[in-house]
């Protein structure tokens, strides 16, 4: 392919599209796969896009979900737009038969918020390594988790996932990729999304790898989901019913939903749990999630007759500080709020003791500090260890790691935050996203460490350090030198035993 091809590939059902070239790699933006969720489709299961004939421009990213802006005001303008259905693609050799190995990647953002067309997003690095890249939307908010119980499709946004990765298996192959040898991976709700997904019967088979970065894994009951939807009705001056909801201004209702998640004070009192930290998450509906993430995953896993399924999954070692330490809210935290999480997760009070005993809450008196701690083990480093462990059980291969590189952003407080690790995976650094997490001289040989073991994965199913199992319980962590090889795991998350 020289420098002056326009890049196309003609897809199954006979259409083609056009894409650019981009320093040698193809890249193919904004393809649906799904058609727009508006109008009488909005909270519908998700269905096919139409097939077209000739060529399509593939050119620009779709827009993103409809979401409020993070940290917009009532004054601000929601983002998006309805026709977010779409996949891009990125792929060093854009032809049949080229049988490349290939990587989705699925945003996260609270399940409120992201799209796939940020920069620090790019797919170019790795499809320079020899993989096909693929990143995807789905719905999110109120269009995409809210649950109205036998109104509408419970959790539009895993079926809109697992809309895409069909479209991935029937498609791929006119990129350049291998739809029998699929990586899925994403972090935070991407990352619990895709852990929902491998618990999911309809999910088999569809991908043989998974990534899985600080994975967000708390799901609601129905009885939980069915106060945030009061909750949201109540701010809007509306019954709690589908129609009511859809007929509300959609900016309202994005406006909603973002001062619940902002305001924890006004979730508390709608009497929404402390146990999520966003109001809208997958719910365990009895049939597109028959039970909890974890505890599908047990039952999916112990099957001996499942698809093979390699697993990387690992997070960040101070990942709540993206959440208290901008603005000053660690310093704001009181000894009830701690108190008040621990009861609302069911963490039993002699765990404080564990908790206090670490350097940053200086004998227990930072109840900032040890809030962080606490809640960077629930929603994020605890899920690790339990897939990585059950993974084990049922005779899984898993790789674990952790990043200990902490940043400087913050005055040096943010530290090893959620979300840090995102600039060096995908050895995005310059970027405006990257440059806000990491500063203005993150360390390279970091983003090369990870980025490669990650490609390396990708490939060939091993990221450059031992499994984790019985015999050698391995966790690779990460500093600014790049892999610094296996890290003890913080004693405080035995605490979290028998409770997530």
């Amino acid at each position: 392919m020289t420098l002056d091809t326009v890049p196309c590939v003609h897809l199954s059902h006979g259409g083609g599209l056009q894409g650019r070239l981009d320093h040698g790699v193809a890249v193919f933006r904004g393809v649906p796969y799904a058609q727009a969720p508006q109008g009488a489709l909005r909270f519908l299961a998700p269905r096919p896009a139409p097939a077209w004939s000739g060529l399509r421009e593939a050119m620009a990213f779709a827009p993103v979900p409809p979401q409020w802006p993070r940290g917009g005001g009532a004054r601000a303008r929601p983002l998006g737009g309805p026709d977010c259905l779409a996949v891009n693609v990125w792929t060093p050799e854009p032809r049949a038969g080229a049988n490349l190995p290939v990587m989705v990647w699925i945003p996260g953002g609270g399940f409120l918020r992201g799209g796939a067309s940020d920069p620090l997003y790019d797919g170019a690095s790795f499809a320079r390594k020899g993989i096909v890249f693929v990143s995807l939307q789905y719905r999110l908010g109120v269009d995409g988790f809210m649950h109205f119980g036998g109104e509408a499709p419970a959790n539009r946004g895993l079926l809109d996932l697992l809309a895409a990765l069909r479209w991935v298996r029937e498609h791929i192959a006119a990129f350049g990729g291998d739809a029998g040898r699929v990586t899925v991976f994403g972090q935070s709700a991407g990352a619990g999304a895709i852990t929902c997904l491998m618990g999911m019967p309809a999910a088999q088979g569809l991908f043989q790898r998974a990534i899985l970065q600080s994975p967000s894994v708390a799901c609601q009951t129905v009885e939980e989901a069915t106060v945030v939807r009061t909750a949201v009705a109540q701010l809007l001056g509306v019954a709690p019913t589908l129609a009511a909801l859809g007929a509300a201004p959609p900016a309202d209702v994005l406006f909603a939903v973002h001062r619940l998640a902002e305001d924890a004070a006004l979730r508390d009192q709608h009497g929404i749990s402390r146990r999520n930290v966003f109001p809208l998450r997958p719910v365990i509906d009895s049939q597109v999630l028959a039970q909890a993430p974890l505890a599908a995953l047990q039952r999916q896993w112990s099957d001996p007759s499942r698809p093979p399924l390699q697993v990387l999954v690992g997070s960040n070692a101070e990942e709540m500080r993206l959440y208290h330490v901008p603005g000053g809210a660690i310093d704001r935290v009181t000894d009830e709020q701690v108190t008040a999480f621990m009861r609302d997760t069911g963490l039993p009070p002699a765990a404080r003791q564990a908790y206090a005993a670490l350097p940053a809450c200086e004998g227990g008196a930072h109840a900032g500090e040890m809030l962080c701690a606490m809640q960077s083990d629930y929603y994020y480093r605890v899920p690790a260890r339990r897939i990585a462990a059950l993974a084990v059980a049922n005779r899984l291969p898993v790789h674990r790691y952790e990043l200990e590189w902490r940043s400087p952003q913050c005055s040096g407080q943010l530290g090893a935050a959620h979300g840090v690790d995102l600039p060096f995976v995908f050895d995005r650094l310059a970027t405006s996203t990257g440059r806000e997490l990491t500063g203005d001289a993150p360390p390279q040989p970091l983003a090369d460490a990870m980025h490669g073991a990650w490609a390396d994965f990708v490939v060939q199913g091993d990221p450059g350090w031992p499994e984790h199992g019985p015999g050698t319980p391995w966790m690779q962590f990460f500093d600014d030198l790049g892999w610094c090889g296996p890290a003890p795991a913080s004693g405080t998350l035995d605490a979290w035993n028998g409770v997530l």
